[in-house]
């Protein structure tokens, strides 16, 4: 009887000593990823904040690109990217990813196909070198609580995207999902697109949520993967609703990704 309670509490304290050593391990190795993270960062706005007072964004969008691959692989993140066969590396398109992570736009940003701008929130232009850093790139401010003036952002950055031949990142869902799950894709950007009719790329991220949900401290090291789909051309959408548009994309962007993106009560319908 008394070997049975012994071995129990031996048990207990073997699987609770491992729980902490695992708890403790990902709290240092969260700071070193963390630090480099945001040391890598400041480097990389620095130098090419610098370099926009002398250059094109279109020019410094390669350097971008390198940079962050580099940091990626000093914080043992390894970065899959899959792109369809036959894609034109010439053409604008609206970029469209799944959100999940604080990691999303450097993750997108290090696998994009050309030069591309995004629309942030109105917010993110008063951080410090960041913010003058995506206003030298040329991302353009969204405030969020406004339709009207939402919609007036995106017309804006049709005329960007005719001017400079450029594509346009933009994360559909509005902002982060907390699950990990795709969330409803708001309409404002597929009318955007039937503006500037170019085609829509949807892509598919794995493994984000993993490395670094919203609103989490932990951060772990695993792969993570961005896989674009295969282009949507202008004929496909143009004579359709921007809500019609949404779902198409969606779904899209739902089989592209190799997480299991679909909300519990989409299951429950479909069952």
């Amino acid at each position: 009887m008394f070997f049975y309670i012994f071995f129990f509490a031996y048990l207990c304290k073997k699987l609770f000593s491992m729980k902490i050593l695992k708890l403790v391990a990902k709290f240092f190795v969260s700071i070193y990823m963390w630090t480099v993270m945001f040391v890598s960062a400041f480097i990389i706005l620095t130098i090419n904040l610098i370099a926009l007072f002398f250059v094109k964004p279109q020019t410094i969008c390669k350097t971008v690109k390198r940079m962050l691959q580099v940091m990626f692989k000093i914080l043992f993140i390894k970065v899959e990217c899959e792109m369809p066969e036959g894609f034109d590396y010439n053409q604008s398109y609206i970029i469209m990813p799944n959100h999940i992570s604080f990691f999303d736009i450097p993750v997108v940003c290090s696998t994009l196909p050309n030069y591309t701008f995004g629309i942030e929130a109105e917010s993110h232009f008063s951080w410090p070198i960041y913010g003058f850093f995506i206003k030298k790139y040329g991302t353009l401010p969204i405030n969020r609580k406004s339709v009207l003036k939402s919609f007036h952002t995106f017309e804006e950055a049709a005329v960007k995207m005719k001017e400079r031949n450029a594509s346009l990142l933009v994360f559909p869902e509005g902002h982060r999902s907390e699950t990990g799950k795709i969330q409803q894709l708001k309409k404002i950007p597929f009318k955007m697109a039937q503006i500037v009719k170019v085609p829509i790329l949807p892509v598919g991220l794995t493994g984000l949520y993993d490395l670094s949900p919203k609103g989490g401290f932990f951060l772990w090291p695993n792969p993570v993967k961005v896989k674009y789909g295969s282009p949507i051309p202008v004929e496909e959408y143009e004579g359709l609703k921007p809500e019609d548009i949404a779902k198409v994309v969606r779904q899209r962007i739902i089989s592209l990704s190799e997480d299991d993106i679909v909300p519990e009560d989409e299951k429950n319908e479909i069952q």
